[in-house]
Formats: C-alpha cells, structure tokens, sequence
C-alpha cells in the first residue's frame, strides 16, 4: 500500500496533486498524520498553485488576461481572508492550541478541491452549480480536516466553519455595500473587469 504524502514540499512539484488528493478525499487520514511544520510559506504556495492552474485554464479557454488577472488576485484575497476568520476562531477564540502554520495548511489544503476549476471555463453551462458543489464539499473537508488536525470534538470543528463561514458572508456585504452608487463618483469600483467563468 502507497504511503500517504505528509505535507506539500513546494520544491517538489509531485507532492502538489497527492496533498490536493488526500485532503479533498480522505481528509481525515490525511490530517491526522500531517507534518506541522508551522511554517507559512508551504500552504501559502500551494494555495496560489491551485489558483495558477485555474487561471491558466481560463487563458486556455479564451479569456481576457486583464479578467483572468483580476480574477485570481480576488480570489486569493477572498481565501487569504476566510483562511484568517478560521485562525482567529479556532485559535484565539476557541483556544485551540493549533498554530497559525497548522491552521492555514489545513484550510489551504482543502481549498485544493478548487482544483476543479480548471474546466469551468470549458462548461459555462454548468459553472455555477459545479461551484456551488465544490464550496459545500470544501466545508466539509474543512469539518473533518479540523477535527482531524486540531482534535476539535465535533460540536467544535462545526461552530468553527460555521461561524467563519457566516463571517465571510458578513464581510462580503459590507464590502458589497460600499460599491454602491456614491452621489459625486458613480458606482465604486465599477471598472473591474468582469471575472466570468474564472472564479
């Protein structure tokens, strides 16, 4: 039997696809003998590898650099700030002694199923739902991953991505809020391109 990958190595390129592998599919196992190494760089390369890979599928596809450009740096940010609301909940608000390495490998790494968006751009037909499904099989990687890695009890691991889920919602509101008309300059922001298929 093939020995389960440990942590993603950003300087060995093979260990991308088996570390997406594990922790979309067998995120518990994965999880519970992940190496912590605490550092910040490792999940945070391999968060912008699996946007890379969607945004050069979107080029594929036909897109406009400008709206591919404009779409993976959003989308980082987005990830960049849930993966902040997770920390600051399950560690400083719940008291979990995980540390923030710890907490951002198991959230980075279970945004690999993002992954999945590589045909997107191919099935515009379908994007939205095949979204709509990678987000709820995200939350619950997420759900088995914590328990897994920070031994939260079930009721635990649960308030955590649920709160930080109702706290990204929050702040993309209040973000969406202030993009609304202003009397003196139109409609903020108004001139981003459109992201399309290549969220």
């Amino acid at each position: 039997m093939t020995q389960m990958v440990k942590d993603f190595d950003w300087r060995r390129p093979g260990t991308f696809l088996p570390v997406a592998m594990a922790a979309s599919f067998k995120p518990r196992a994965f999880f519970a003998q992940m190496e912590n190494r605490g550092d910040l760089i490792t999940p945070l390369m391999f968060l912008v590898w699996v946007h890379l890979l969607a945004s050069l599928a979107a080029l594929v596809a036909g897109f406009p650099l400008s709206a591919v450009a404009w779409g993976l740096a959003t989308r980082l940010v987005v990830d960049l700030i849930f993966v902040g609301l997770v920390y600051t909940i399950g560690h400083h608000i719940m008291r979990n002694p995980l540390n923030a390495g710890g907490f951002l490998r198991v959230v980075c790494y279970c945004l690999g199923i993002k992954l999945i968006a590589v045909i997107l751009p191919f099935l515009p037909a379908y994007q939205d739902a095949l979204m709509v499904l990678v987000y709820v099989f995200f939350f619950i990687t997420l759900y088995f991953g914590l328990r897994a890695a920070a031994g939260f009890t079930f009721l635990q691991s649960a308030t955590c991505v649920l709160l930080s889920v109702v706290g990204m919602v929050l702040l993309m509101s209040l973000i969406g809020n202030m993009t609304v008309t202003v009397p003196s300059q139109g409609v903020a922001g108004g001139g981003a391109p459109s992201t399309g298929a290549v969220r």
